[in-house]
């Protein structure tokens, strides 16, 4: 499908803002009139909850100055994800487009910056590809995910060179000690020969708590040779060996293969070409609390990715080329605690004062074997090396009675390859008592530490002595409560000025390597988001973003991703996305509208230096239906006796309902309609 070339116009943006006013000033008038009702507890925390990728401790989100951005599940399964993009595609500030339908190559842009500046977890343990290349969101499935959270700006202070511009941490839903177990089973059918199967079990004993889940896809996708599979297993375990020491364990394995059509230009006429990724996570972290403010949390985690991509001939393409690369990280992580009140340090005024100390080791390794046929000739390639880092970080928090929040953090990183790097940041909060109202702000920056194809002789001549992609941000925010909590207002300004991007060249450059730190960068952008929590059966979530960004510096070597002055791409100027959910007694039925304006990309269909097009614009409406048949073992036919079932729930999934045709990525067609239906059960 190709693009139009067209620049935004003010029209479009004063009509579909308008909507978006228009969505905002009614959830504004229905949160206005649900001041009386009442609030509880677990209500409460839906829209401050605990989060604990913020500051490495457990927080209230409301004592955290960073932007953080919590999804729930209630959130995540009012809207039946088949896929995670389903959900996280709502946040602000996440550009996270994917080309074609499911199992293409998703790219998260958050807040603009690059699409390898975020790091990239599973509870902790980090899932970024070892390496360096932008993790790829279109194979993360949805059914193990219990809590995500997007933790914004700068913070490698904290989590290292893949933070440059925020975390993305998945938590899983574990089970409780003593909590009964419980086994749930999935199933769905749909658009384009798609199933679905989905296992969960979860539970506790006397002293742990336990959850395994495992998924199955199967789609022959809406394009020729668009087949996608996907197998995902995940283990979480929970020990609690006394009030004073637990043990997690952690296992992670996701399998899958997507066949790749080729491009739109070409009729899709690519038979023969397919990707397959391997991927496991094993980790292991203790909490041991000696004392009652000493708190050591050692962390080790095994990660194992294997890539295979392969072209074989076809009438279309009669050359051939194969590719496999593995790589391995292993990374130790030991941080100590000191939580100390201000009677315990001798200051009325503060709360609570909590110091973080970290050291972190870790060793990365990579291992490509490549081969090609063509018109030119045949070859072979290999390749393998490995690269360490020690890191030392350190955090202090201050909470005073008054309600003001201080952090400030600290971070010194050693690279056996490439230049060592330091890194800080400083955030700050203040609640006005009484109000409901919050004000905050972070200055910090981050790093992106350069990857093995830029750093060493992969693809072509490395360049060991690169320095490390580096962003500056600062951002300011307001936060305001009403109606008793249960509507929540935010916005956020902030800007990223990102310097000594790397920028590759066909011909070397004159140290007679590839790459050289030569390109700079600037993005300004500002959130509004408004959730409201349970009125009348009725919860609902609004997000608008706008965006400038500008390509500083290129000396010419950055077409065509980069052109001086020109903005970056696939980066829209604005976007906005809505959902809102009606779930009385037995039925949860949701609405989800996301507008994206037009935005940059290129033309990969014309001869090198592909061309820029604009990509227009697109409007996508998704529907989400699910109804108990068995709610807590009363069926909604016989309510006189208990079922055997806990649960049963008929559901239905409606993706893209008005059929809008749009390409995510230009030139990749996104799927029209498609809908998916299927069951769940929990015994």
């Amino acid at each position: 499908m190709q693009g139009i070339l067209r620049k935004p116009t003010r029209s479009s943006i004063r009509i579909k803002g308008g909507l978006f006013a228009v969505w905002l000033a009614a959830l504004t008038l229905l949160g206005g009139a649900g001041l009386a009702h009442a609030q509880s507890a677990e209500e409460e925390l839906y829209l401050d909850p605990i989060t604990v990728t913020a500051t490495r401790t457990p927080e209230r989100l409301s004592d955290v100055a960073d932007s953080v951005e919590v999804f729930g599940p209630d959130r995540i399964e009012s809207l039946l994800p088949g896929d995670a993009l389903d959900f996280l595609s709502e946040g602000a500030g996440v550009i996270l487009p994917q080309t074609s339908g499911r199992g293409g190559q998703a790219s998260l842009f958050l807040r603009g910056s690059e699409s390898n500046f975020t790091s990239v977890m599973i509870d902790g343990f980090k899932l970024t590809f070892p390496d360096g290349s932008a993790y790829d969101f279109g194979h993360l499935s949805p059914e193990w995910i219990g809590t995500a959270e997007v933790l914004k700006g700068p913070q490698s202070p904290l989590y290292g060179s893949d933070a440059a511009s925020g975390v993305m941490n998945f938590l899983p839903e574990v089970g409780k000690p003593g909590e009964a177990p419980s086994f749930t089973v999935r199933a769905r059918g749909g658009s384009d020969d798609t199933f679905e199967e989905a296992f969960k079990l979860k539970g506790g004993t006397a002293k742990s708590g336990y959850a395994a889940t495992l998924s199955r896809l199967d789609t022959e996708g809406h394009l020729p040779n668009d087949g996608y599979y996907r197998t995902v297993g995940t283990v979480a375990l929970d020990h609690f060996f006394s009030d004073k020491a637990k043990l997690r364990f952690l296992y992670h394995a996701n399998q899958n293969r997507y066949d790749i059509p080729g491009p739109a230009h070409a009729g899709y006429r690519e038979p023969n070409k397919y990707g397959r990724n391997t991927e496991q996570l094993i980790g292991a972290r203790a909490h041991l609390k000696p004392f009652s403010w000493l708190e050591y949390v050692p962390r080790v985690s095994l990660y194992l990715r294997d890539t295979l991509f392969e072209n074989m001939p076809d009438a279309h393409n009669p050359g051939s080329d194969k590719t496999d690369t593995s790589g391995t990280r292993l990374h130790f992580d030991n941080q100590v605690n000191v939580r100390l009140s201000g009677e315990q340090i001798g200051l009325r005024a503060l709360r609570r004062s909590t110091s973080t100390l970290g050291i972190e080791w870790e060793t990365e390794d990579i291992s490509v074997e490549s081969a090609y046929e063509n018109d030119f000739g045949a070859g072979e390639n290999e390749y393998d090396s490995d690269r360490r880092a020690t890191s030392f970080y350190a955090q202090q928090q201050f909470q005073f009675e008054g309600g003001l929040t201080l952090a400030v953090g600290a971070r010194a990183d050693n690279f056996d390859v490439g230049e060592d790097e330091t890194t800080g940041k400083l955030s700050a909060s203040y609640k006005i008592p009484g109000t409901g109202a919050r004000f905050r702000g972070a200055v910090g920056e981050g790093i992106k530490r350069p990857s093995f194809a830029e750093l060493l002789d992969v693809y072509g001549p490395g360049n060991p002595n690169l320095k490390s992609e580096r962003q500056r941000s600062w951002e300011a925010g307001f936060d305001q409560f009403f109606a008793g909590k249960k509507l929540k207002f935010s916005a956020t300004y902030y800007v990223n000025d990102v310097d000594d991007l790397i920028a590759y060249s066909f011909t070397p450059f004159d140290n007679g390597t590839n790459y050289e730190n030569i390109q700079k960068a600037r993005v300004k952008g500002a959130e509004v988001s408004l959730s409201l929590l349970d009125f009348h059966d009725f919860t609902a979530h609004a997000s608008l973003n706008t965006m400038d960004t500008v390509a500083l510096e290129t000396e010419g070597l950055g077409a065509p991703n980069y052109v001086e002055g020109e903005p970056l791409l696939r980066r829209p100027d604005w976007w906005w996305s809505a959902s809102i959910s009606y779930h009385p007694d037995r039925l949860r039925a949701s609405l989800r509208v996301n507008t994206v304006s037009d935005r940059w990309d290129i033309d990969d269909s014309a001869p090198w230096p592909y061309p820029r097009v604009v990509n227009p614009g697109f409007t996508r409406v998704d529907l989400a239906l699910s109804l108990d048949v068995v709610k807590e073992r009363i069926s909604m036919f016989d309510k006189t006796r208990k079922s055997r079932l806990k649960e049963l729930t008929l559901e239905l999934k409606v993706n893209n309902a008005l059929d809008e045709e749009y390409d995510a990525i230009y030139g990749f067609g996104a799927p029209g309609v498609q809908w998916f239906a299927g069951v769940r059960a929990i015994f």
